[in-house]
């Protein structure tokens, strides 16, 4: 698999060709590297509950993955709450 043209398909925001190319995130062999992909089609897509879980699986099956940051970085912006301010 060639993960580089994944992450194109994603930053051109080609999500359906993106997907495609990538295991279902219920198969028993998607990688940690899988799941983060598919994970940053969901948040592209507004699925952000779906995209912490798939990053959540990730960083289990490979703490060290870029997944763990991803996990870490959608915390904060969900978390994120401003008084003065509808949370945007």
């Amino acid at each position: 698999m060639n993960y580089e043209e994944v992450r194109q398909l994603i930053k051109e925001n080609a999500l359906e060709a993106a997907s495609a190319l990538l295991p279902s995130a219920d198969s028993p062999s998607a990688t940690a590297t899988d799941l983060y992909l598919l994970g940053r089609i969901a948040w592209k897509e507004g699925r952000k509950t779906d995209a912490m879980s798939l990053y959540g699986r990730a960083t289990a099956l490979d703490p060290d993955s870029e997944a763990a940051t991803a996990l870490e970085q959608a915390r904060v912006i969900m978390g994120f709450y401003h008084r003065d301010l509808y949370n945007p």
